[in-house]
């Protein structure tokens, strides 16, 4: 969902390397979108029928990170009583895609080095090599040269990695992008949420062009689902800089409001069906009706 001629030509780029079975670098700021341009070129890729797998390296506990990468065999350490295939053995044959690689260890970097250089890899408790071919796609919002040189990543790394290297814009570089995304995001969460005539006024946009966004389009999105689960439909009018965000529990009714309003569409308005449908009794219904004020 885009305007803009950066994201236009980052388009171009993804089009043209999607098809060539290389490894790209995809760098950019939290929230710009990387995990989707990795989606992209995966589902354009020569592999798009094999398997894609993703991790976020992020997550990775320090202990468990060589497990996770290449598996290992039943009793390789205490607590493994079963074999584990790891990712690398999970994406063979397709596309691996490791979100967040610059927050590896220096020392699960050395044996990703090792497995990317060599198209094998050796699970834990396992002697015998075992043979991959994986297309990988690698992201980080860190910046890897300055990571490199401080001597937390490793060079060699770097530089097997950097095939191709795609750089995400922040959205306050792209800001005409804005409101075409927030359009995209009232209609997604209208849907879900089941609120009918949800539209941007122009205060509204106005509020949201004039905004940072260090959060990028991740906090843009999260902005208008919050705006949408408050509204009752009709004109959204600007959200206030000391809005909370949505906890748990007004993601839950927002999303439940959304199935009742499905669910009466559906059964023509017939709240007995429409209780049926939704595995509840009618008396349930009626008081989330009044609830969500639907009545």
């Amino acid at each position: 969902v885009f305007r803009s001629e950066g994201m236009k030509r980052l388009a171009a780029l993804v089009e043209r390397v999607s098809p060539r079975d290389v490894t790209v670098l995809i760098l950019g700021e939290s929230g710009t979108g990387k995990e989707r341009i990795a989606d992209a070129i995966a589902h354009a890729s020569r592999r798009a029928s094999k398997p894609y797998v993703k991790l976020n390296c992020a997550a990775l506990p320090l202990g468990l990170a060589e497990s996770e990468l290449f598996g290992h065999s039943a009793g390789a350490f205490t607590g493994a009583d079963r074999a584990r295939l790891g990712v690398f053995r999970q994406a063979d044959g397709g596309t691996l895609f490791l979100d967040e690689i610059g927050e590896l260890d220096p020392t699960i970097q050395a044996k990703l080095l090792r497995a990317l250089q060599d198209g094998e890899i050796r699970p834990v408790g396992v002697d015998r090599p075992v043979k991959i071919d994986i297309r990988l796609i690698a992201a980080t919002h860190r910046d890897l040269t300055a990571e490199v040189a401080a001597g937390r990543f490793r060079e060699d790394l770097y530089y097997r990695l950097h095939v191709v290297r795609i750089d995400v814009p922040p959205l306050r570089d792209r800001p005409d992008d804005i409101g075409l995304l927030a359009d995209h995001f009232v209609e997604k969460y209208s849907v879900r949420f089941g609120v009918e005539g949800a539209r941007l006024t122009d205060l509204a946009r106005s509020e949201l062009e004039r905004r940072a966004w260090k959060g990028n389009v991740r906090e843009l999105e999260n902005t208008i689902e919050q705006w949408v689960a408050l509204s009752d439909g009709g004109p959204i009018g600007p959200l206030s800089d000391q809005a909370e965000p949505l906890d748990l529990k007004a993601r839950v009714e927002a999303y439940e409001r959304g199935l009742v309003v499905d669910a009466l569409k559906v059964a023509g308005g017939n709240r007995s069906e429409a209780a049926r449908q939704l595995g509840i009794g009618r008396v349930t219904l009626l008081d989330k009706l009044k609830k969500y004020r639907l009545e």
